[in-house]
């Protein structure tokens, strides 16, 4: 008996034209095309796709033993999409506490930056003080000796 790909369970006549739009009109082009080909169809992913190959599998076989293993491939399919959701939440959160560090990290260097100019700065002020008080002190010495000079002649 030849069976329209609305037949396949899952598939209904929206989800039909879809797959026409994308190349895929009866259950041949359906198993023809695999998994990869659905999974280019939109809503589509490799958990849906898997279901939908088992059950065209089954209407086409009509054996009840090739449905239970479709169906136990479909709920490995699914299995295997969670725990990809799941290792993508957790990468996503440690993508999440990685940007963090990197953000506190570059608000503490920005922190030692200005410490260390406002320690250079204080550096340079105390130099400029010094540098200064030494000068008077130098020009201080320079007048008395002068004056020295002045009252031996």
């Amino acid at each position: 008996m030849k069976h329209s790909i609305t037949d396949v369970s899952g598939i209904g006549e929206s989800t039909a034209a879809l797959l026409a739009e994308h190349g895929i009109d009866s259950i041949k082009a359906l198993r023809k095309g695999g998994v990869k080909k659905l999974c280019l169809v939109p809503g589509f992913g490799e958990a849906r796709a898997t279901r939908i190959l088992a059950a065209a599998r089954v209407l086409k076989d009509g054996d009840k033993a090739a449905g239970k293993a479709a169906k136990q491939e479909a709920r490995a399919a699914e299995k295997a999409a969670k725990k990809s959701k799941k290792a993508n939440a957790i990468a996503a959160k440690a993508d999440k506490a990685l940007k963090k560090a990197a953000k506190h990290a570059a608000k503490e260097a920005g922190k030692a930056d200005k410490a260390a100019k406002k320690a250079t700065l204080k550096r340079e002020k105390k130099s400029t003080k010094a540098a200064a008080k030494a000068a008077k002190k130098a020009s201080k010495k320079t007048c008395e000796s002068a004056k020295k000079k002045g009252k031996k002649k």
